[in-house]
């Protein structure tokens, strides 16, 4: 996919893996842990390489020189920092990179913005950055710079609790309710076998495969997206065996969060290239401990042309 810059602006910046640390079990506050996840980026991901390159420095796009790159920014050769730091935008007469403002960065804007000053939002035509993209992005910067943002997504706030009636307030009578006799206590509902099916999921950057509607895969030139559903099931521990498709032209990786934490991260076995064949696969089984409202997450890391592919993800007490 050809991707450019309306001019002077940061080209296409899709996706990266999110392979994040964790530990299995539960944790007291799963919002605050996902937002402290994507805040970290992967040591083994080279921005230059695995973005830029890739996405943004392809034919006709940001490669090939000043003279034949689009805007005038080659982001595919060596020396991508200093030609950062040196390009101008014709089109919005500003720096792309401002000294002292890195934050308000024309760079920055393109990739958040969702009307920036000039131009198109940046990936032109594909999903916006996610936040763990966003912060691979952001370091990279800081780096490159010497300056240091101050991005803070923050939690949704707690419940306040609004405590009794103010004084002198009448809250009105309690009104009495017969409540009939004791029920018999069923005790808690016991677990049960439970399916997710893939493109049932709440999907980011994943589509549903077009040849197969029963799964789901990273579209071209995307390099990485999550899968998500909510457990609505018994509360209790359950074996979580993910069904995958291999692949002959690439091993993609797996990670399986829940409730916020890693409980697996696999790599996609090589089936047999010369069949040049695609093979169901399983990831785990590993135990984990649910509870109703908990979310199970998958976040695929694309390899080649092999996709991260994902069937179903299946959960026996």
């Amino acid at each position: 996919m050809s991707l450019r810059i309306e001019t002077g602006a940061i080209g296409a910046l899709v996706a990266l893996a999110v392979l994040l640390t964790g530990c299995p079990g539960r944790i007291d506050d799963p919002v605050a842990f996902r937002q402290a996840a994507a805040d970290r980026c992967p040591t083994e991901f080279d921005v230059e390489q695995d973005l830029f390159v890739r996405t943004c420095g392809t034919l006709g796009c940001h490669t090939g020189g000043p003279l034949v790159a689009a805007a005038g920014l080659d982001l595919a050769t060596a020396g991508v920092g200093e030609r950062m730091l040196a390009h101008e935008s014709e089109e919005c007469d500003r720096p792309l990179l401002e000294p002292g403002n890195l934050a308000g960065s024309l760079m920055l804007e393109k990739v958040t913005a969702e009307d920036p000053e000039c131009g198109e939002r940046m990936p032109s035509g594909l999903p916006p950055l996610n936040p763990t993209e966003m912060r691979c992005l952001q370091n990279y910067l800081e780096e490159l710079t010497g300056e240091t943002l101050d991005v803070d997504a923050g939690a949704p706030p707690p419940d306040v609790d609004a405590g009794p009636p103010a004084p002198g307030v009448d809250a009105g009578p309690t009104p009495m309710v017969d409540a009939g006799p004791p029920m018999a206590d069923a005790g808690p509902p016991m677990p049960g076998p439970v399916v997710l099916e893939a493109e049932a999921m709440t999907l980011t950057t994943y589509v549903v495969d077009p040849a197969d509607p029963t799964i789901i895969r990273l579209p071209d030139m995307s390099v990485s997206g999550t899968a998500s559903a909510t457990f609505d099931g018994a509360a209790g521990t359950y074996q979580l065996t993910v069904h995958t498709v291999a692949e002959w032209d690439g091993a993609p990786t797996l990670t399986v969060r829940v409730a916020g934490a890693q409980v697996a991260m696999e790599t996609y076995p090589l089936t047999d290239m010369a069949a040049m064949t695609n093979e169901p696969r399983t990831i785990g089984p590993v135990e984990v401990t649910l509870s109703p409202g908990d979310e199970i997450l998958l976040e695929g890391m694309a390899d080649g042309d092999a996709w991260a592919r994902v069937d179903r993800v299946e959960l026996t007490p």
